[in-house]
C-alpha cells in the first residue's frame, strides 16, 4: 500500500463531504463530519487494510470507494442511508 491509495480514499472521503487530514509519513487519515465535530474517525492503513482507531478493519486496499462508503456510514455524513 502507498500515499496514493490513502489519498484515493481520502478524494472519496471528501465527496461525502467530510473533513480529512492525510498524515502521510504514518499511513493514517483523520476524517471529521463537519455538522458534528465530535463525529470523526482514525483511519490506519495497514497491511493492506483499512483498519479505524477501535481496531474494526473497514476493508482492503484497491477497494478505497467502498471503505470511504463504510466510513462515512460511521460519521453519519449525507447520502450514507445503511440500506436493509
Amino acid at each position: 500500500m502507498d500515499i496514493t491509495d490513502l489519498n484515493s480514499l481520502a478524494g472519496h472521503l471528501r465527496e461525502y463531504g467530510l473533513q480529512v487530514v492525510a498524515l502521510e509519513p504514518e499511513m493514517r487519515l483523520h476524517a471529521t463530519n463537519p455538522l458534528h465535530d465530535l463525529l470523526t474517525e482514525e483511519i490506519v492503513a495497514a497491511d493492506g487494510h483499512y483498519v479505524t482507531s477501535f481496531a474494526y478493519e473497514i476493508g482492503e486496499q484497491g477497494h478505497e470507494k467502498e471503505c470511504a462508503q463504510r466510513i462515512a456510514q460511521l460519521l453519519a455524513a449525507a447520502g450514507t442511508e445503511l440500506q436493509r
